[in-house]
């Protein structure tokens, strides 16, 4: 499979791994429907660092649980690697409810975020997750 991403200056890169296909497409489609963010989805977590090497994100949403490789797995493959290791991580589950996540919940330094069920939730999340930007 041959994946090259066009070059975006003025959009925020958003990788989404997470193996529900449908919230991953889901979740890239309304990001990229907003007109501020690049999405890629990846449902293989196996598939996440060779990715994202390529698609060059500038932050990483990423399902905390799934069978082939969970999502500390992935991030501690981010996080080793030289080009990729600041980009912000945050982990979403449908393991804790929104007020579970009120207080901030973090895995190894990365935020902790009920699964996105509205999109103006995932708009929310990923704005706050953002590295600032710079002569956007």
């Amino acid at each position: 499979m041959n994946t090259t991403f066009e070059a975006t200056n003025s959009k925020s890169r958003v990788l989404i791994v997470d193996d529900n296909s449908r919230f991953a497409h889901s979740a890239q489609q309304f990001l990229e429907h907003t007109g501020n963010y690049f999405a890629c989805a990846v449902n293989d977590p196996r598939r996440a660092l060779e990715t994202a090497r390529s698609f060059k994100p500038d932050l990483v949403v990423v399902d905390l649980i799934m069978p082939q490789a969970d999502g500390l797995e992935v991030a501690l493959q981010l996080e080793a690697d030289w080009a990729l290791h600041e980009v912000p991580i945050v982990f979403v589950t449908a393991l804790i409810t929104p007020e579970e996540a009120r207080g901030g919940r973090r895995i190894n330094g990365h935020r902790v975020v009920p699964k996105p069920t509205r999109g103006f939730d995932l708009i929310r999340v990923v704005e706050e997750n953002l590295p600032c930007c710079s002569g956007a």
